[in-house]
């Protein structure tokens, strides 16, 4: 299991809920473009992340706390819609 590429997630996320780019950026203040490049982006800064958690009632600190950069033997770690996964190999 590799990163957890964080612009991916709340793409994700925003398609689950039915939440544009441009909804985004008006909640959080932002332009459009911000958004986008957001979107791009591996990395996401933590205060903008809690922000994102509130708007779209998902839990990014959560997958990220739980996302390990390699999942131990006996087990597999998914991710689904809103549920942290755990299945034993």
């Amino acid at each position: 299991m590799g990163k957890i590429h964080f612009g991916n997630e709340i793409r994700r996320v925003m398609e689950l809920r039915g939440t544009s780019a441009a909804e985004v950026a008006k909640a959080l203040n932002l332009h459009v473009h911000s958004v986008y490049d957001m979107l791009k982006r591996e990395n996401i800064d933590v205060y903008r992340l809690m922000e994102l958690s509130e708007l779209l009632n998902y839990d990014f600190l959560q997958v990220a706390r739980f996302y390990p950069t390699s999942a131990p033997d006996w087990c597999e770690i998914n991710f689904d819609d809103e549920k942290i996964v755990i299945v034993r190999k």
